[in-house]
């Protein structure tokens, strides 16, 4: 367990004592990721230095996004009224509670500030309006879209604001609640692709961004990104299903599933890849800022893919970063609906019966190792301090082996919570546990439920797909219990 402060329960909050690590600090960024699989080209960040010398992101108040004749009236005039308010204020903090309170106010705060893409604050309203009543994503019943919000930074100026972890990491669920930390259900691939295709600025010249985004120039197969066309970026996108994300490092080719966030203190290894160490707080802490902006400034050997956020790079805190990593460990799932009857008891024999528990091991239901991807060769250095299973799962090894996040590895994923998760595999391409265990996925001309670029298997991790078709029934309600 990565967070371990515990308040001593009494009738009354105890004055809480942080030890907060420097979260950007050389010989720490150095080994808190594994090496690439093309080991010379692993990145390499802004120094310490370079890193506290940038502008620290203020934590503002922000108000909400409506859907589209949700949004009450006089809402827009009023927000232009509005005077910008810092919430963020460390010496406020008394409690752990504070802190954690605090840390979900950085989870939700939007790290993409701006009006829209060479668009005034005004145009961005109509804009992004236009986005949410032609890409209709989930809302709260009375019509508020969690993830995205609007914020005030000067009085007069409304910024659309978005890109903070609560826009991939907030679920909604059957009951119309949403949970927070859990892999993400909003149509994020369908969204980029109404952006791209409606961007004021025509094609290609926004093209660039996609390219900076994504290549790996030394690994094999990389995209003719001068070839490629407006509707095969879109195509690509739309390709993507909820849950689904080519976040930066990664490719429209071989996206990632996006993971939940709940029980990450328990995770000995961060992304689909393991491309991050989870060794303490201090990591958490990194992952955020690699993830939330660094990793686009990192240099591969000697590719940079600069892309330098609108507004120039800003950075968090080290008391925000603490907080939010506190918010993460608090985070609890939901109460699953799935009881734990005859059915599943059948499958909980299956599991055990078929040997799931050797990678699946409770009560995390994972072992917490590293399976190399196809074709990987495993470093020697690597078997004397990283947890290696001996045996591939024979998963498709393009995440793995052709992005920036490819480590050669696949990290073995916890099953707790599967039940509230649409997205299977590190790519997202089976779209449910029964696709998943259903033996079709291997055929040649099978198309997947979930992401995918055309016809073809969905490969690898053959245990359970011999079984009868009452036994992988069994097995399926088991897993909905985590």
């Amino acid at each position: 367990m990565l967070c371990c402060f515990l308040v001593t329960p009494l009738g009354f909050a105890q004055t809480f004592h942080p030890s907060i690590p420097r979260a950007w600090d050389d010989s720490e960024t150095n080994s808190f990721e594994l090496p690439l699989a093309q080991a010379d080209r692993s990145p390499r960040y802004l120094s310490a230095a370079e890193y506290y010398a940038l502008p620290v992101r203020p934590v503002y108040r922000t108000y909400p996004f409506y859907a589209p004749d949700k949004e009450p009236a006089g809402y827009w005039e009023s927000l232009k009224q509005k005077e910008p308010e810092i919430l963020f204020d460390p010496a406020k903090l008394i409690t752990k509670e504070d802190w954690i309170r605090a840390g979900e106010l950085v989870f939700d705060q939007p790290i993409v500030q701006g009006p829209g893409t060479g668009t005034d604050p005004e145009a961005s309203h109509k804009r992004f309006l236009a986005q949410a009543r032609e890409v209709p994503f989930p809302q709260t019943p009375d019509g508020i879209v969690p993830g995205w919000y609007w914020i005030v930074r000067k009085k007069g100026v409304v910024n659309f604001g978005a890109g903070g972890c609560s826009e991939c990491h907030t679920r909604a669920m059957p009951d119309g609640s949403f949970v927070k930390g859990a892999q993400s259900n909003f149509p994020m691939g369908l969204g980029f692709a109404w952006r791209a295709s409606h961007s004021p600025v025509p094609f290609p010249s926004g093209f660039p961004t996609f390219a900076g985004r994504e290549l790996a120039p030394w690994a094999p197969n990389q995209e003719a990104w001068d070839k490629m066309t407006l509707a095969e970026v879109v195509r690509r996108m739309e390709a993507q299903p909820p849950g689904v994300q080519s976040r930066e490092g990664a490719s429209m080719r071989h996206p990632v599933k996006i993971p939940s966030l709940i029980g990450i203190e328990d995770l000995r290894y961060l992304d689909a890849t393991g491309l991050s160490r989870n060794r303490n707080i201090g990591d958490i802490m990194r992952y955020v800022i690699v993830n939330q902006g660094l990793i686009s400034m990192a240099r591969y050997g000697d590719y940079v893919p600069k892309l330098t956020p609108q507004g120039g790079m800003t950075r968090y805190g080290d008391e925000q970063l603490y907080a939010l990593a506190l918010y993460l460990c608090s985070l609890e799932p939901p109460p699953n609906p799935n009881a734990f009857k005859d059915e599943a008891k059948r499958g909980q024999l299956v599991f055990n019966r078929q040997g799931c528990a050797g990678c699946h091991s409770a009560p995390l239901y994972t072992n917490n190792k590293l399976s190399p991807a196809p074709g990987f060769i495993v470093p020697d250095s690597l078997r004397k301090t990283e947890a290696i299973l001996d045996v591939s799962v024979g998963t498709d090894p393009g995440l793995a082996l052709e992005t920036r996040r490819g480590t050669g590895f696949y990290k073995v994923p916890s099953l707790r919570g599967v039940w509230m998760r649409s997205a299977f595999g590190h790519e997202g391409q089976a779209a449910s546990l029964e696709e998943w265990f259903d033996p079709e996925r291997l055929k040649a001309d099978y198309i997947p439920k979930g992401f995918h670029l055309g016809s073809g298997p969905i490969k690898g991790h053959e245990f359970g797909l011999k079984l009868s078709v009452a036994d992988r029934k069994a097995l399926v309600t088991f897993l909905k219990t985590m």
